[in-house]
């Protein structure tokens, strides 16, 4: 290894993970993309954890907690995303458990949608099932939470588009010469 990469790359791997936390897979990324030897990267992600500055575990939690507060989605798609950063299938499974223990899927998918809803107002009512169910599977929500959501803004009727002023069917405005 040379010795001048080593504070070079600590160096770098102190700004990214001040930015935001980084899994291990993540920063080992970040640091070849730079352009760090795969020694000086070692050296740094075996420092940083052993400072305890670089735990997968807690970056999971993190993630987890994060991304359920700020962004409604299915737990199965989280665990994925999760994955997709480096992080094991078990650290992953146990973070998102952790973090969704007062999480009621179906309840964020229906506040999602009707959140939507709001924005597709004057769209037919078969378009606008299409488009919510598309969203909240977009968001890795299961199929079931799907169908009962949608089911449920189409039984509360949320989906008539409200009567045109002065009344449709009366005449009135309408030229018949």
């Amino acid at each position: 290894m040379d010795d001048a990469a080593a504070p070079e790359a600590r160096a770098a791997a102190d700004r990214l993970i001040r930015f935001r936390p980084r899994s291990e897979q993540e920063l080992r990324a970040r640091l070849r993309q730079k352009g760090f030897d795969p020694a000086a990267i070692d050296t740094v992600v075996q420092s940083l954890a052993r400072q305890d500055l670089l735990d997968d575990r807690k970056f999971a939690r993190y993630v987890a907690t994060s991304r359920l507060m700020a962004r409604p989605m299915g737990l199965r798609a989280l665990r994925e995303e999760l994955r997709r950063k480096g992080v094991a299938a078990e650290t992953a499974a146990q973070a998102v458990t952790a973090a969704s223990a007062d999480y009621d899927e179906f309840e964020a998918a229906r506040a999602l949608a009707l959140r939507r809803l709001a924005q597709l107002r004057g769209v037919p009512p078969a378009a606008v099932q299409r488009r919510l169910a598309g969203l909240l599977q977009r968001r890795g929500f299961p199929g079931d939470v799907v169908f009962r959501v949608v089911k449920e803004i189409v039984r509360n009727d949320s989906l008539t588009p409200p009567s045109p002023p002065g009344g449709e069917g009366t005449g009135e405005g309408v030229d018949r010469r």
